[in-house]
């Protein structure tokens, strides 16, 4: 099965028509190493895309679970596959790197947290990001 008729059955799955805006933007993200902004998948379309169409499209792949929203402090939404492996991701302040994390053991966490919650029976989802300097910024900070 290639990659386009793999991204075609997740869409019909999700109740959309596999169009050729929604299958270019699905590809955009099976190649990217890191989340995207929406200007990001704009500019890795192969021809220019309209913009309405790429925010339209994120929205809803999003509300649908195929990609999952990220909040990297950016001022902007970021957005990556909903189906990777779970993980998070290291920001640096400085230069805007992303290096993702994995091996976070947050069913622990969870476990503790919904043990010690008092109106909580169970957690659908989270979202944790750590922020600091990477190697390379705090190289060139020492210098200055």
């Amino acid at each position: 099965m290639t990659k386009n008729d793999a991204n075609r059955q997740l869409l019909r799955k999700s109740g959309y028509k596999a169009t050729p805006s929604r299958l270019a933007i699905l590809g955009v993200f099976k190649k990217a190493k890191k989340p995207l902004s929406a200007q990001e998948v704009i500019n890795a379309l192969p021809r220019s895309a309209d913009q309405a169409t790429v925010y339209r499209a994120l929205k809803s792949l999003n509300e649908k679970g195929i990609l999952r929203q990220i909040d990297l402090r950016h001022n902007h939404a970021h957005y990556e596959l909903a189906d990777l492996t779970e993980h998070h991701h290291l920001i640096c302040l400085a230069c805007g790197k992303i290096e993702i994390v994995h091996h976070c053991n947050m069913e622990e966490t969870e476990s503790r947290i919904l043990r010690s919650s008092k109106h909580f029976a169970e957690i659908k989802q989270h979202a944790l990001e750590f922020y600091g300097i990477c190697k390379s910024c705090a190289a060139r900070r020492k210098k200055l």
